[in-house]
This record gives C-alpha cells, sequence and structure tokens, in this order.
C-alpha cells in the first residue's frame, strides 16, 4: 500500500482489491506465463546456467507476476475519511447498522410502542453481531501473531492510547536522500577513522600462531540443488511479510505457489549451481528503525538501517545458511563461545555462561572485572575482501560456492523509501545486510578471530553477534592482570582497526563484581583509547541489568514496572477479548516460553 499525505480530513492512498474473483482470474492468467510444478530432479546440469540467464529468470518471472497482478487488480487511489472504521466493521455489520437506522426513524415517525420495542430488539442484535465480530478480530490477530511479541505489543499500544510505547513516525522533514546520506558518510568516517587507527609497526593481531586456527579440512566447493519440496517448505514457513520491490504479496505468491514452481526452482538452484546471485536480489529498500523509543526522531544519529529484501532472496539465502551452517558444524568451525545466530544458543546461554563465572569466582573470593566492548556500525563496515579471504582460507569455501558470496557481496544497491518517497540508489561497497539471513552469519565469521586474540592474553570471552564481553577474576593484590588487561585491549583495538571495525570508547562499560570488601581494594580504573573507564555500578547487559552484587534487585524492579504496565493495559481491553485470548496475551508478552499460564492467569484476574 502506497500513501501520499492530503489536506483537511481527507487521505488518498494506492491499494488493490485483491478479490477472490481477482485471484482466480490471476490463478488462471499466470500458469500461461510462467511455468508450473518441476518435474525434473534438480540435477547439477540441469541448472548449469550463465549469469545472464540467471537473470533473465530471476527478471522475467517478476515482470510477468507484476503485470499480470496489475491487469486483474490494478492499483487505485482511493479517498477516504482520516477517520475510519475498526477493521471487524464488515458487511453483515454494516446491513444490520442500515435496519437499526430505519426502524429507528419508523419509531420517530409514528411513536407506536410496538416499533419502538422492534427499534430496541434490531439494536441489541447489532450491539452483539459488533461486540462477536470485534472479539473475532482480536482472536484471529492474535493467533496469527502469537510469536510475534512486537506486533503484539504495539496492538494493545495502539488500542489503550499509550502513545509512550508506540513505534514514533519519521517526521516529515526527514526524507530518503537525508537517511541515504547519513548512512553512507557514517560507514565511510568509521572506516576512514579506523584506517587512521591501523598500528604501523609491529605483527597484525590477526596473523595467527599454530594451533590458534580450526582450520576447514573439508572443503565447501558448492551448493547443492534442493528440491521442489525443501523449496515449498521453507516458502510456507516464512513470514508472509512483503517487500516494496516484490512483483506480488507474500501471501498470494505462497498461495500460486504450485502454479509457478518450476520458475522459483529455477531461480534458486539456476543462482546455486552458476555460483551468481541475480541482480535483482542485490537491491534492498532500507528502513530507518529508531533504535531505542526513547531517542529523539528528530535526530538521524539515532535510526539504524534496515534492509528489506525481495522475498525469494530470503528463501534462496535461507538454503545457503542452511547448507553453511551444516559445513561448520560438520568441521566444529563455529567460535565456541558465540551465541549469536547459532541453534540451541541466544542472549540466555550467553548470560548464564558469564553470570555462572561470576558467581563462581566470587564464591572462591575473587574479584572479577566485566568490560562491555560497544561497536559502531559494525555490521555496516565489514569488508568484503577481508571477508572473502577468510570464508576462504579459514571456513573453506571454494569453488562456486566461494564464486556465489563473491557475487552475493559485489555489486549491491541500496535506497531508503521514506513518505512513501524512494530515495537515489546507492552502491553498497561494504558491510553486510542488517535484516537479511544471510548477513548475521557472515557477520560473525568475520569475527572469528577475535576470541582467539583475547583468549592469548589468558582472558574469558562471550560474544553475541557484535556485542562482546570480556572479563576476568582476581585477587586485589594480583595488580598486574590489569596492566596485561591494558593490553589485550590495545591488541583488540589494534585487531578490529585492521579489519575497519572501530571501538566506541564513550559506550563501552566496565564493571567490578565480587564481595563488597574485596572490590573496595580493587584500583579499577582502565584506559581504552586514552580514555578513563571506571566502574559503573550498574550495566545493560543483553536486554538484562547487572549490578555489582549479582543480586539482579534493579532488573527485577524493572521487569515488574513493566509487567504491570503492561496488564495495566490489558485490562483496559479486557472487554474486547475472550479469557483465552486474554490468557494468551499474558502469555506472549509477559511470560514468553511458558506453555500454560491459567494458574499465573486465576491470580491476576481480578486485574483483567
Amino acid at each position: 500500500m502506497i500513501k501520499d499525505s492530503s489536506m483537511l480530513r481527507t487521505k488518498s492512498y494506492y491499494s488493490r482489491c485483491l478479490s477472490d474473483n481477482a485471484v482466480a482470474k490471476f490463478k488462471e492468467v499466470i500458469p500461461v506465463l510462467i511455468p508450473g510444478p518441476p518435474c525434473v530432479s534438480p540435477g547439477i546440469s540441469h541448472y548449469n546456467l550463465s549469469p545472464a540467464e540467471v537473470d533473465s529468470i530471476a527478471e522475467g518471472a517478476a515482470t510477468s507476476l507484476r503485470i499480470t497482478l496489475d491487469s486483474v487488480a490494478p492499483l487505485k487511489k482511493k479517498i477516504v475519511n482520516q477517520r475510519r472504521c475498526g477493521p471487524w466493521y464488515n458487511s453483515h455489520i454494516r446491513t444490520l447498522k442500515q435496519k437499526v437506522r430505519r426502524r429507528e426513524r419508523k419509531w420517530h415517525s409514528c411513536k407506536i410502542d410496538s416499533y419502538h420495542v422492534a427499534w430496541k430488539d434490531c439494536l441489541l442484535g447489532y450491539k452483539k453481531a459488533l461486540r462477536k465480530a470485534r472479539t473475532a478480530y482480536f482472536t484471529s490477530l492474535i493467533e496469527e501473531n502469537k510469536n510475534n511479541p512486537r506486533f503484539l505489543f504495539s496492538t494493545v499500544a495502539k488500542l489503550t492510547k499509550s502513545h509512550s510505547v508506540l513505534d514514533p513516525r519519521i517526521p516529515s522533514f526527514l526524507s530518503g536522500e537525508d537517511f541515504m546520506s547519513f548512512f553512507t558518510d557514517k560507514v565511510l568516517a568509521i572506516r576512514e577513522k579506523a584506517n587512521q587507527a591501523i598500528p604501523t609497526t609491529g605483527p597484525s593481531p590477526d596473523v595467527p600462531t599454530v594451533g590458534t586456527y580450526r582450520v576447514s579440512n573439508e572443503p565447501l566447493s558448492s551448493f547443492s540443488p534442493i528440491y521442489f519440496s525443501e523449496a515449498s517448505s521453507l516458502i510456507q514457513k516464512s513470514q508472509s511479510t512483503t517487500c516494496l520491490l516484490d512483483p506480488i504479496p507474500t501471501h498470494l505468491l505462497k498461495d500460486v505457489l504450485p502454479l509457478i514452481g518450476s520458475s522459483i526452482l529455477d531461480q534458486i538452484n539456476g543462482s546455486l549451481v552458476s555460483g551468481y546471485g541475480p541482480r535483482s536480489y542485490k537491491v534492498a529498500v532500507i528502513k530507518p528503525l529508531l533504535k531505542k523509543p526513547s531517542l529523539d526522531p528528530d535526530v538521524l544519529a539515532n535510526y539504524r538501517p534496515i534492509s528489506n529484501l525481495p522475498f525469494i532472496s530470503k528463501v534462496l539465502e535461507k538454503v545457503v545458511v542452511t547448507q553453511l551452517l551444516e559445513h561448520l558444524q560438520r568441521n566444529s568451525l563455529f567460535e565456541m563461545f558465540q551465541s549469536g545466530f547459532r541453534a540451541h544458543h541466544s542472549t540466555e546461554t550467553a548470560l548464564l555462561k558469564v553470570t555462572n563465572d561470576l558467581l563462581i569466582a566470587s564464591d572462591h573470593g575473587l574479584v572479577s572485572m566485566l568490560v562491555l566492548l560497544d561497536l559502531s556500525a559494525a555490521f555496516d563496515t565489514v569488508d568484503h575482501s577481508i571477508l572473502l579471504q577468510r570464508l576462504e582460507h579459514v571456513i573453506g569455501i571454494k569453488g562456486t560456492a566461494l564464486d556465489w558470496f563473491r557475487s552475493y557481496l559485489s555489486d549491491r544497491y541500496q535506497f531508503a523509501h521514506v513518505h512513501g518517497v524512494p530515495s537515489s540508489y546507492s552502491r553498497v561497497s561494504h558491510g553486510v545486510p542488517q535484516g537479511s539471513g544471510l548477513g548475521p552469519i557472515l557477520f560473525t565469521l568475520y569475527m572469528l578471530p577475535l576470541g582467539n586474540i583475547i583468549r592469548q592474553h589468558g582472558k574469558n570471552v562471550h560474544c553475541y553477534a557484535d556485542d562482546t564481553q570480556l572479563y576476568l577474576s582476581m585477587k586485589p593484590e594480583e595488580t598486574e592482570k590489569l596492566v596485561k588487561l591494558q593490553t589485550c585491549l590495545k591488541d583488540i583495538k589494534s585487531w578490529m582497526s585492521s579489519n575497519f571495525l572501530l571501538l566506541n570508547p564513550g559506550k563501552t562499560e566496565v564493571m567490578v563484581f565480587g564481595p563488597e570488601p574485596l572490590r573496595d581494594r580493587l584500583d579499577h580504573m582502565i584506559t581504552l583509547d586514552g580514555i578513563s573507564l571506571t566502574s559503573s555500578l550498574s550495566v545493560r547487559n543483553l536486554g538484562v541489568t547487572f549490578d555489582q552484587n549479582l543480586s539482579f534487585n534493579s532488573h527485577i524492579k524493572l521487569v515488574s514496572r513493566s509487567a504491570f504496565f503492561h496488564l495495566r493495559n490489558i485490562s483496559k481491553i479486557r472487554k474486547l477479548l475472550t479469557r483465552h485470548d486474554g490468557e494468551k496475551l499474558v502469555q506472549h508478552l509477559l511470560l514468553p516460553g511458558w506453555t500454560t499460564v491459567t494458574p499465573y492467569y486465576q491470580g491476576v484476574q481480578t486485574t483483567l
């Protein structure tokens, strides 16, 4: 849907009417233009295509889908009042309302008691039907988005008019060109600053010593083509989000998948076997996302760029991710203490490991120092040539598989779409796309040497994506360990500069843990890049507030306050929900991961 601003009390927008008849017509026309289900096995020779042929298949299919959709359900401009009916207000409800109005007018004109009774009965039926439709709408909404807490939070906030938790809108004076210029200049400035900080003498910290790296013994020379059943499963399980670049809505694509399966399979397998990423897959729409709801939306620096990619390109990335992860698992190439974007790993496992180590050290009468390293725009400054070298020489990516990654990273473009107006295209020469399935995995592989560098200094480390936690335990009098920590931080900064990553001393935090008498004996001031870092009383670590005693009292108070705030909001819309829907909201907003909340819900039902 493309919206534009309007004056007075109306607004205009463009939308399609995807009625049942339009969808049926689409299904009737599209098989003539695009091949249907594949009838051959996914053999290498069948998909041995040139880059031009891969581009032709991808662009031809997208053009056919787009033209067909425009013919059966063209975009139409509509002008409506700003005050819109609820989404549960359907034709049946409208008919009942009209009937109520007719009977009301008839009673007012005649003043006959029987007409008054008929009007009241009709009004009661209308209210019951409206309440039932509204409840059914929210039941469906909660069920469809039960695994999307962000959407549920936003929905409850809108219904209760809790503007403080709503996503702020981008101010009208900020355009797509403003965002693209800011994001591009920011990356160039960070890379230039990192380049200036590269040491001119001494060995690079990235040069591995014997036994430092686990290098792949079994190379991944090519990607295996997939069967239609695999592609269909991936597509159907994916979220039905639609990008501005998609030729048709994703929910419609899932519906007609049996009719166009061969074309989609040709796009995916043709790319995998040829080692070439279609150029139409390498254009991203940048969505500026405010880093925190509390930040000022008028300031460009408070936004991060999120890449929205075509749906089929994300399916292709999932296929690559699956085969890449199998290779990493088979060759034990994962960083042992990296919890980001791995099965059975999460912020929870990272926090449990670090907290357990700190508590054990405290039990042994030691004090511990935790350093939370912060990187500036880490995903956006990744150097492509360094990443490709790491993939080839450490991860063992060879042949057409390496060609595919080289193609994936090259000739990428992006533009920002703000207030319905696209910016000019900007070439992407650095970084991996945030918002993609493959980008985060590539970033963790790019960071692979960091854990080895820290362990060479005898320090503990645990990472989650670009959040790095460095910690050590010691007796208060062992001040020489603080000197070694300084040396470790210096080598980390040097390695990061060599890899065009920039440490942000202003946001890097330090905290000392352990028994209070021992903490007071430790002179815990350290420096990073010439900036003194003193210990904080509390720090925010992967969403959890740490205090020096590891009592988590501050975190518990914060979570409790937030929980009661959301319980109060749910109570405001309790009349709109069934008991079961109320339970599900409590479960998914306040008790994620619990299989049942009935005992807890019974305890708070008076509040709701």
